[in-house]
């Protein structure tokens, strides 16, 4: 237990740095992405926002070639966001036709309107997709349409990965989507002290082995950052990539 809990708290470490070097994503949104992804594995597929690098990294992207596509490809100025959860229907749909186990995962950020026409597809052919959601209210919206909700701290990482696991495991024995709403309340403070606390106070984890882990992620992201702006020609090149 005490390995997968430094390993859950050195994905959330590393993303928070790389989100502070890039500038984008927001503090806390780190347990959320690590919660959910470590449920996954190679038969599974995520979507969302290009602004959240935090996703790509908890599903096991390498952090150099995050670093060098955050340097390289520009956040455009609107976000085509709106494809992401029917994208996922799509993943969830191939792997229920080839019967792979896989689930799909969209984190829907900001909320995509096409949200509930997705749920609602989902639902009518009881695919193994899960919806993550930050908007308020979507719990409540997907009542009729027959998709089990639940409502979490998205801060808190072992609340995430308990109704993570549970919404996996029921995609994966076909038991059809779940909607998980993550909120972010303003008061309880910093995931990762929040997560420090929790193992520490538990005897689980001593703070030197997490303070080295803050030192090793900090040098990773460091020697990342080593890209030179690309030249006007290669900017259309490595826009995909398989993780």
């Amino acid at each position: 237990m005490t390995d997968a809990l430094r390993g859950a708290y050195r994905v959330m470490r590393t993303i928070r740095a790389v989100e502070d070097r890039v500038g984008s994503g927001a503090p806390g949104e780190e347990a959320l992405a690590v919660g959910v992804c470590l449920h996954l594995d190679g038969r599974d597929a995520i979507a969302g926002t290009h602004r959240r690098h935090g996703q790509r990294i908890a599903k096991g992207a390498d952090v150099r070639g995050v670093m060098a596509e955050a340097g390289k490809h520009r956040p455009a100025a609107a976000d085509a966001l709106g494809g992401v959860p029917l994208l996922i229907c799509g993943a969830a749909i191939a792997a229920k036709q080839h019967d792979t186990g896989g689930v799909g995962v969209a984190f829907l950020g900001d909320g995509p309107t096409t949200t509930l026409e997705a749920l609602n597809l989902a639902s009518a052919w009881h695919l193994p997709a899960i919806f993550v959601t930050e908007n308020p209210g979507y719990a409540d919206r997907v009542a009729g349409l027959d998709v089990p909700a639940v409502v979490v701290d998205g801060s808190d990482f072992f609340a995430v990965h308990e109704a993570a696991g549970e919404a996996v495991c029921r995609a994966r024995g076909g038991g059809g989507p779940t909607l998980i709403e993550a909120g972010f309340p303003r008061h309880v403070g910093d995931c990762l002290q929040r997560f420090r606390a929790r193992v520490t106070d538990s005897g689980e984890l001593r703070e030197q082995v997490l303070d080295a882990i803050d030192a090793e992620v900090a040098r990773l992201v460091e020697d990342s950052v080593v890209a030179p702006e690309p030249a006007p020609a290669d900017l259309g090149t490595g826009v995909y990539i398989t993780y």
